[in-house]
């Protein structure tokens, strides 16, 4: 009877080892995580997180505003610019660097759309797979282009910011 009793609790324990996301913890390439997914529960360190589900990991340390070493870091955009090209895209958004007329060197796409928002326009309405913005951010530039020339503005995105 003892045994069954230890045998249960070691299947509802079976999670001992839990360590969930912690904003305040600083996180090496050797610290462990659990990640918490739809499918399952899974505790790894930081190097086999990146290696095994680099996208998992970026998207938790985004929603928990985890501190990672400048090395986790490092691997992490290497691995994400390498082989999730799309999500990697994504999540960059305005972050991302573009080559922009006026600067000399790839700028952070964010730069042009607040400063020049009527050229910033002009440039990605023929290089939007480039930049991924949230549609609050197209309505945003949208607006400014409006106040700023109303002829730059194409109509389909006209149409939206008058609905």
């Amino acid at each position: 009877m003892i045994t069954i009793e230890i045998e249960d609790r070691q299947d509802e324990d079976s999670n001992i080892h839990i360590f969930y996301p912690n904003s305040e913890q600083f996180y090496h390439a050797k610290s462990l995580l659990t990640i918490d997914n739809e499918n399952e529960i899974r505790t790894l360190r930081i190097t086999q997180w990146l290696n095994e589900d680099p996208i998992a990991f970026d998207k938790i340390r985004r929603e928990n505003n985890l501190k990672i070493s400048r090395e986790v870091f490092e691997s992490l955009i290497s691995k994400l610019r390498a082989n999730h090209q799309e999500y990697f895209r994504n999540a960059l958004g305005l972050h991302a660097r573009i080559n922009f007329k006026g600067y000399d060197k790839p700028v952070q796409a964010i730069v042009p759309y607040k400063n020049n928002p009527v050229e910033f326009y002009k440039w990605w309405c023929l290089n939007s797979e480039f930049i991924n913005m949230s549609l609050s951010e197209k309505i945003h530039l949208f607006d400014k282009v409006y106040m700023e020339d109303k002829n730059a503005l194409k109509k389909e995105h006209r149409r939206i910011i008058r609905n």
